[in-house]
């Protein structure tokens, strides 16, 4: 592979704190990134509550940076996943789901905006890392139950069972108006055969209501005595909820701030968090090093310190471009398991984006590759 992952998450290091990640479930984590392409979005799941400074891996692929051309296979997408990786069904199956999702006029083409694949790391990964894999439905998308079936029967290698797709759709049916699945996951690493929905649109006046009508086993009091203290400071709320033949007991509350990928908002993220530690659910030192991690990269004086495929496409971009790299958090969940006290995760993102100034409409630009070369090549 001319170019991988872990050349993106040195840029990163040093700015993860060991109180977070310890060096050495970094170089875990760099043993999976160095199988996988220079993705423009990857990250981390940190638990907050505990002093164990262990971290799980996630990689997000998407059309625009090429990466589900790489999953897909296809000979021209500059990049290739090793070969040892298709020796176990799962690659092959993901291999699968990538070709179909590829395909233009396909209804997962139609529907999916991009994939996620998550990594549980508690140690030394195996030589062919099995992750959680998460379909994300395009914003303009009709969200069809089709696309998810045919998803997860093309990730499963079966069609989802008939009694879990009974509970499914009971779940969406049950969603508020303004409700929506944004994203579902099939948790490979975990031995669930179940889905993970994500679901959107939910608010703490809706969410215990909508667990009573689903039939979710635990105690609503519990989560509205988790959401009190958070919820006047964020903007948006998901809920995440296992369903099998019946709905699960574990949850997690995802708390949003909104704009929070393009802008570092410290003050926000530390007031949310200062919250969490007065519950007991953040340590202090961790709460520090999230804030310290806020912030971005470039290298503008320090070009050859640029990965090989970045310094190449900035050459042919000219002077006028600039790949940054952002840090930044995407949300923090609040868990509820069965016999287990409360806990809190945080989701680090590294965002590789691109500054342009477009010279026609004298303005600069920033995104994407394909917007920032749109701009300053004309």
């Amino acid at each position: 592979m001319a170019a991988a992952l872990n050349e993106y998450l040195r840029l990163a290091e040093p700015h993860l704190s060991p109180r977070l990640i310890s060096p050495t479930a970094l170089a875990d984590i760099e043993r999976i990134a160095r199988l996988l392409p220079p993705v423009s979005a990857s990250g981390f799941e940190c638990r907050l509550g505990r002093a164990e400074a262990q971290a799980d891996f996630g990689v997000r692929l998407l059309a625009t940076d090429g990466s589900r051309a790489v999953l897909a296979g296809r000979a021209e997408a500059g990049s290739a996943l090793p070969s040892s990786l298709f020796t176990h069904p799962v690659w092959e199956r993901l291999r699968r789901f990538g070709a179909r999702w590829d395909t233009p006029g396909t209804l997962l083409a139609e529907e999916i905006g991009d994939v996620f694949l998550e990594f549980d790391v508690e140690g030394p990964p195996p030589p062919v890392p099995i992750p959680s894999f998460f379909i994300e439905y395009d914003k303009r998308a009709w969200r069809r139950l089709e696309a998810l079936e045919e998803s997860l029967a093309l990730l499963w290698g079966e069609p989802l069972a008939p009694a879990v797709r009974e509970r499914v759709v009971a779940c969406l049916a049950a969603l508020p108006s303004a409700g929506y699945v944004s994203a579902a996951g099939a948790m490979f690493s975990r031995r669930f055969d179940g889905v993970r929905l994500c679901l959107q649109g939910l608010g703490p006046a809706t969410l215990p209501g909508y667990l009573a009508r689903v039939g979710w086993p635990g105690d609503t009091s519990e989560v509205e005595a988790l959401l009190a203290p958070v919820a006047g400071r964020v903007e948006r709320l998901a809920l995440s909820l296992d369903v099998g033949p019946a709905v699960l007991p574990k949850l997690g509350l995802e708390c949003h701030l909104a704009d929070s990928l393009h802008e570092a908002d410290s003050e926000r993220w530390a007031s949310l968090l200062d919250v969490l530690v007065k519950r007991g659910l953040c340590l202090p030192p961790k709460r520090d090093a999230l804030v310290d991690w806020l912030g971005h990269t470039h290298l503008r004086s320090r070009p050859e310190a640029l990965p090989g495929n970045l310094r190449a496409l900035s050459t042919s971009l000219g002077p006028k471009a600039l790949p940054v790299f952002l840090r930044r958090l995407n949300h923090l969940k609040l868990v509820l398991q069965p016999g287990q006290p409360p806990e809190a995760k945080a989701y680090l993102v590294l965002l590789q984006r691109w500054l342009g100034h477009d010279g026609r409409r004298q303005r600069y630009v920033f995104g994407d590759l394909e917007e920032v070369r749109d701009a300053v090549l004309g």
